[in-house]
Formats: C-alpha cells, structure tokens, sequence
C-alpha cells in the first residue's frame, strides 16, 4: 500500500501535463539530467513521502526503488507520447482553466465550502472544451 502512494506522488509530473510541456519546448537534453530528475522524479512531497513510509529500512528502500522504476518509465512514456498530444488540444485554454482549478484549490485549502471533486471537474472539463476548440479552428 505504501508503495502505490509512493508511486502515485512520484510519478504526478508524467499524469499532469508538466513533463508533456517540458518536452515539447526542449528541456529534455542530457545537460538538464539533474535538474529534471528532481523537478519530476524527486519533488519534496515525494522525499517527504518516502521518509514517511512505514516499515523497516529495507521495506522502505524496496518501496522507494519500485516505486521510482514505475515513475520513470511513466515519465519516460509521458516525455515521449505529451508532445504528440498536445498538438490535440487547444494549450491557452489549458492555461486558463488549469489556473482556474488551482485558484479553487486554494480556496479549499483556505477552507472555503466547495465540493472537494469540483477541480478535477474543472481540469477535465477545460481538456474537453479545449479538444472542442482545437477540433473546430
């Protein structure tokens, strides 16, 4: 179980769009090995993540390995196929609507009463509308 939350936080970059748009504007070079391994692969809520697992050292190394291997290959698959489906979707209205879900989750981190699912709502609706617009200019 520890493993699959581990995975899930480390391999956020390769479901959110961050690696698809790091690819398609050229960051992927090996000169920035470094610094994509920690901006994707190793974000603070990832190493917060991995200290906290329960279990032993060994639990937890085996956790984090298979954990990091699943994220990488994601990342790897995600760095490879984003470009190509961004060209399906209409990226000013991502930026849009993708702003505006971080504003709601803000107010829900700010403890304002709005149904918890209405972000992803918000993310999968503007990725529909924004397929629609790109689909008819």
């Amino acid at each position: 179980m520890q493993g699959k939350k581990l995975t899930g936080i480390l391999s956020l970059a390769s479901i959110d769009g961050a690696v698809a748009i790091a690819a398609a504007s050229g960051l992927f070079k090996p000169g920035n090995a470094l610094m994509l391994a920690f901006c994707f692969l190793a974000g603070p809520a990832a190493l917060l993540a991995a200290i906290m697992l329960d279990g032993g050292v060994r639990e937890r190394m085996i956790a984090a390995l298979f954990a990091g291997l699943i994220a990488t290959i994601m990342i790897v698959v995600a760095a490879g196929f984003g470009p190509e489906l961004l060209k399906f979707v209409d990226l000013r209205m991502i930026k849009i609507i993708g702003g505006l879900a971080v504003m709601v989750i803000g107010l829900l981190v700010m403890g304002i009463k709005i149904p918890s699912m209405v972000p992803a709502v918000m993310i999968i609706g503007g990725i529909m509308l924004s397929f629609g617009v790109k689909l008819f200019q």
